[in-house]
């Protein structure tokens, strides 16, 4: 991240497009960790209503920055200047809340922490806390290990049945909560989104869906993927290998790496990872919050 001298107070700002090449200059110190950040500010210019970007600055230069969605509910820090980080969790828990019943605070593990000393605060209880590592891959899996799957195809209105149930099947085990009953609304939304966004990809056969996985932010420096499952009757069978390993093979067509994160205690996820050649870039933190006033 960009150097800090660690003297002073920082100074807080709400940032707008104006701060458009500041902050792409801040957060491209590290592409692949910010990659998600990053396709956000492309995205969107810092322009979104009701989104909040917060940056802390030292001697004129940015040393962190923190992003609150407000209908996601993702709260991400970036950086590595911690007591700025603590600044920004006590702005952010002033500011009037984000308007979604739960909060997602993800991000390098340290940053996390120092914001969680002060956000979001009162009315606000920590459901669950996951120790991550950041994955990254920089070479191609190679199709000559049999890491092959032609089949593999972006996701289809026909197959939303299919996305529907292994989707929710997916956040059950990863999150301990059932989205369809949860939220089941804005969940079938999403399943019709991933349907038509060219980003969520799948393997089907006879069997039904195989396999599935998302692009979450994609970048010339960087493919983030998220979302990796199989059944767990098919697991075993080296179909996430086989149709992981096509993935980021095309990925790497486009990206100059592959990343993404994974829990610390999943050791059969990161033995797949580790076969395909990822290596750790950073430990990782992900916050689930439920708000108690929603």
């Amino acid at each position: 991240m960009a150097l800090h001298p660690g003297i002073g107070t920082p100074v807080l700002d709400r940032l707008g497009p104006r701060d458009v090449p500041e902050v792409l200059s801040f957060l491209e110190d590290e592409p692949v960790l910010n990659v998600y950040l990053i396709a956000l500010v492309l995205r969107d210019a810092l322009a979104r209503p009701h989104d909040s970007w917060w940056g802390a600055r030292r001697d004129g230069r940015l040393t962190a920055l923190l992003y609150v969605g407000a209908h996601s509910g993702a709260v991400l820090p970036a950086g590595d200047d911690l007591e700025a980080h603590r600044a920004l969790g006590r702005a952010a828990r002033e500011e009037r809340p984000p308007s979604p019943g739960r909060l997602q605070v993800i991000g390098p593990r340290d940053a996390v922490a120092a914001l969680r000393e002060h956000f979001p605060g009162p009315g606000a209880t920590a459901r669950l806390e996951r120790s991550q590592v950041y994955l990254v891959l920089e070479r191609m899996p190679g199709p000559g290990a049999g890491l092959t799957a032609p089949e593999l195809r972006t996701a289809r209105r026909e197959d939303y049945a299919f996305l529907y149930h292994a989707g929710a099947d997916l956040r059950t085990e990863e999150l301990l909560e059932d989205p369809r009953t949860i939220d089941p609304v804005a969940f079938a939304r999403r399943v019709e989104e991933e349907c038509r966004d060219g980003w969520t990809w799948i393997l089907r056969d006879g069997r039904g869906l195989c396999f599935r996985a998302g692009v979450s932010a994609l970048t010339s420096e960087a493919a983030q993927v998220s979302g990796v499952y199989v059944p767990p009757a098919l697991r075993g069978q080296g179909i996430a290998t086989r149709a992981l390993g096509e993935l980021c093979s095309r990925l790497l067509q486009r990206s100059r790496v592959v990343c993404l994160f994974v829990n610390d205690f999943n050791q059969p996820a990161l033995a797949l990872y580790r076969r395909l050649g990822f290596r750790q870039l950073a430990p990782w933190t992900s916050v689930f919050y439920v708000r108690e006033d929603a």
